[in-house]
């Protein structure tokens, strides 16, 4: 790396040296427990938790990787050369070896050849097969090339999400200030609707907000749907100028250093079918439902379970979509969800809901009944696990909004 450039360093860096110190000891721990020498680092967001890295193009022959050990604290980046500034204005980045532009074969030839160069050639390594990035294909020539060295390779694509779940106080502080910019940025969202604004200029107010309180670009781009695409799931802002009358579906994330806060909320421009207000009305206790049944070491599940009790015990059931929620936290995109849902899902545990954890959860409402207005609308909050139980991050309200 550049060491001047280094010493050119003169913004604000995310967090103290200490909380890296404490999140690699973490891994350590953890790598020594299932039996790992080391893990072979390659998902943007566990790259990011671990030294501070934040790179936009993970493409599918992307090999950059951070070597973590179980026996000491020293840790190795692996990168192409064209990356040589990012690397060399990342304080945490310690130690590089670098790859020039080429087959992703010589590159795995250079990791693995370091890799024994380093004592780790006959090593129990584990790798994160389950990345978006590099292809899968590219990993197993990896896990290959490793076994032909005589190391033995495992799985080791949770182990850094997992400790991820657990927020420290520090990562707590920065969800709550992108908290407060998702409420700001949903604010002028709502001050900009009006009869022939296109949603793509809504999102254009939403991201102008977030990028200049010094947010960036979420994991999942921003979900707007107006008249009949309110009930929109998954689809991004369109041409479509807004109506008087229509219903105003947003969904976006607030992202600061990463870290991403989760909220939607549904408007209407001028006064809506009351079929509306009372479905937003009634529904808009559920957040408030969860928050009060649950306490400190509860199951996670049991968010999932109170909200979905609420459903039917206010008669919602006929207009449910979807009613659930994940963690939240460091995310690149395609995605900000990850592997770890309110209800268990692809093999992952329950487990206990403790002080640190950070989720949303929404009620995602489908209307097949040409009610005026749309064909849906939805709430979704982001929820924060404190000592004293679940504190909701934003201070918007969750019914219908008229504008």
């Amino acid at each position: 790396m550049q060491r001047y450039l280094r010493d050119q360093v003169d913004w604000p860096q995310p967090f103290p040296p200490e909380e890296y110190a404490e999140r690699r000891a973490r891994v350590r721990r953890q790598l020594a427990a299932k039996g790992f020498d080391a893990l072979y680092v390659t998902i943007p967001a566990d790259l990011t938790w671990l030294c501070g890295y934040d790179m936009i193009w993970y493409h599918g022959r992307n090999m950059t990787g951070l070597l973590v050990r179980a026996d000491r604290d020293d840790t190795v980046l692996f990168d192409y050369t064209g990356h040589t500034t990012i690397v060399s204005t990342t304080p945490m980045i310690t130690d590089a070896v670098w790859y020039a532009r080429g087959d992703v074969a010589d590159h795995i030839k250079i990791i693995a050849d370091e890799l024994a160069t380093r004592g780790l050639g006959r090593g129990r390594i584990a790798i994160q097969a389950w990345g978006y990035s590099p292809h899968a294909s590219v990993m197993d020539d990896f896990a290959e090339r490793l076994r032909q060295g005589g190391a033995t390779v495992g799985d080791g694509h949770q182990l850094v999400e997992e400790l991820r779940l657990i927020k420290s106080a520090r990562e707590i502080a920065v969800m709550r200030q992108a908290a407060a910019m998702a409420d700001k940025a949903m604010a002028a969202a709502r001050d900009a609707i009006a009869p022939g604004v296109m949603e793509t200029e809504l999102d254009a107010v939403i991201m102008n907000s977030l990028l200049r309180d010094g947010g960036g670009q979420p994991g999942i781009r921003t979900m707007i749907g107006t008249g009949p695409r309110a009930g929109t799931h998954h689809s991004p802002p369109q041409h479509r100028k807004i109506k008087q009358g229509d219903l105003v579906f947003v969904d976006f994330c607030a992202v600061l250093h990463r870290y991403h806060v989760n909220l939607n909320r549904t408007f209407s421009l001028g006064a809506p079918d009351r079929r509306w207000t009372d479905l937003m009305n009634t529904s808009a206790g559920c957040i408030d439902a969860i928050a009060a049944g649950m306490k400190p070491g509860d199951p996670w599940s049991q968010a999932a379970k109170i909200g979905e009790r609420y459903v039917d015990q206010h008669g919602l059931r006929k207009y449910l979509w979807w009613s659930g929620g994940y963690n939240q936290g460091i995310a690149f995109p395609p995605d900000w969800c990850g592997t770890y849902w309110v209800e268990p899902r692809a093999g992952t545990p329950d487990r206990p809901c403790v002080p640190g954890m950070v989720f949303n959860f929404e009620n995602q409402w489908d209307v097949w009944e040409n009610w005026p207005g749309g064909s849906g609308a939805a709430y979704i909050d982001t929820l924060e696990m404190t000592d004293k139980g679940l504190r909701i991050m934003s201070a918007l309200p969750r019914n219908l909004v008229v504008v």
